[in-house]
Order: structure tokens, then sequence, then C-alpha cells
């Protein structure tokens, strides 16, 4: 198998293609993160895909090519829905697997743009489904923590321990970098915690803004409105006084 970052995809077609016309498995890679693979296809695929065949009549097809089923159900489809706020609007970006990426925009082109980096893949509005208002609803109103699935295929190991972790902080409490690193076994890893922190594709939905320095001091955050937002953020959920005592 060969990993190829998107910039040697756009810089190496040909050589990346004559790789996959040997049968070897190519891995696409943007910032490190697998993102979609190059598979070579036999000429019944083509013909399939060609007569569209891959809907109702492509079950034993899809179980002979059960790799590839996989790699098509983790890049897509995504959808996305807007939820205004006081702070602007909030963008969550969802597919087969959950909420995948999320953030504060200017405008729909604005998230689009953003997700589509992250992603690999482009997003498309729709109404917001019953469940993912609910969600919104709970983390932003009622600051409780989302407890449902959410899609991290494309977040390292050590951030989605992170991650994981952040999860379980309940609103009113925060804890500092160096406590998450020590909780992931790693005590000397609180700036990788941080970095965890700001690549968090799930803001508000995964409570980073529930991380502090150990100094007292709020740290960063990544969604726009930055420390400001963070700070009226832990105000309403009751933190802010004691993390000042």
């Amino acid at each position: 198998m060969r990993l190829v970052s998107t910039a040697e995809l756009k810089n190496q077609t040909n050589a990346v293609l004559r790789t996959v016309l040997t049968g070897e498995p190519v891995v696409i890679t943007r910032y490190g993160r697998a993102v979609a693979s190059l598979l070579r296809l036999d000429e019944a695929d083509l013909g399939r895909l060609a007569a569209g065949g891959d809907r109702t009549d492509a079950a034993p097809a899809a179980r002979s090519r059960g790799r590839r089923s996989r790699v098509h159900a983790a890049i897509g489809p995504f959808e996305y829905a807007a939820f205004p706020q006081p702070f602007g609007t909030f963008y969550v970006g969802f597919g087969p697997e959950g909420p995948v990426f999320a953030r504060i925009a200017l405008s729909p082109a604005a998230f689009e743009r953003d997700a589509a980096r992250y992603l690999g893949a482009r997003v498309h509005p729709v109404p917001a489904p019953g469940w993912l208002t609910g969600a919104v609803e709970s983390a932003i109103r009622k600051h409780e923590v989302f407890r449902g699935p959410v899609d991290l295929t494309r977040v390292g190991p050590f951030e989605r321990e992170v991650l994981g972790l952040l999860r379980r902080i309940p609103a009113g409490v925060v804890k500092t970098y160096g406590e998450i690193a020590k909780a992931v076994g790693q005590p000397g890893a609180a700036r990788a915690v941080g970095a965890a922190c700001a690549r968090n594709p799930l803001p508000l939905l995964i409570p980073c803004h529930r991380v502090v320095r150990s100094d007292g001091g709020l740290g960063g955050y990544s969604l726009r409105g930055g420390v400001s937002l963070k700070r009226r953020l832990l105000e309403a959920e009751g933190a802010l006084p004691s993390l000042l005592d």
C-alpha cells in the first residue's frame, strides 16, 4: 500500500495512476490523515458503475469489494445544517456516522469551504434533522454533554483519546491541559493536549472550551470569537467564578 498526499496527487497524477494500475492500493492523505483511497477496478466493476448498477442490484459486488464499500461509507455523503446563535451562526456537518465537523462561520459558503478542506468532500445544506437540533440545543442552551455518536475517523489516536475525555467533562467543571495529559497517560504532553483541543472538529458538541491552563488562564479557543467566546461559554455554565478563585 502506498500513501500519497493530496499535493503529490496533484503534482504526480500520472505516477500515482500507474501505481494503481499495478494493483497496489493507494491511500490519499491530507495533513497526514487518510481521506480516500484509490483501488483498481476490473472491467465488470467499471461496467456496473457506468450502468449505475451500484444501487439495488449491487449487493453481491459490494460483498466482494467490502474494503471499497467501507471507504465509501467513511467519506460521505455529507450534509450540514445551520443554527443561529447570539454569538454567530453555528454550522454542523454530519454523515452516516454522526456529526463530523462544526464551526461558526460568516456564511454558508464560508462553512462549506472550511468543511470541504477538512473532509476532502463537499457538504450540502439540508433542513436540520430533529436529532441534531436537539443535540445543539442541549449542548449550547442546556450545557449538556452530547453523548450521541460522532465521526472522528479523521482524527489521530492521541487526539481521539483526548476528545473522548473532553466528552466526559460536565458543565460547570474545568480541567487543565496537564490534567488531561495525565489522564491519557502522558503527563508531559500538555501542549499536545492543547493542540488536540485546537484541532477539535466538533467544538461545543465536544466541549474543548472546558479545558484551561494550569496557571488559571483560559488558553486559546478555535471557534470564531476566540478566547472572548470561551470566557462567555464558561461564564454561562457557571465555571468562570471557580476558575478565578
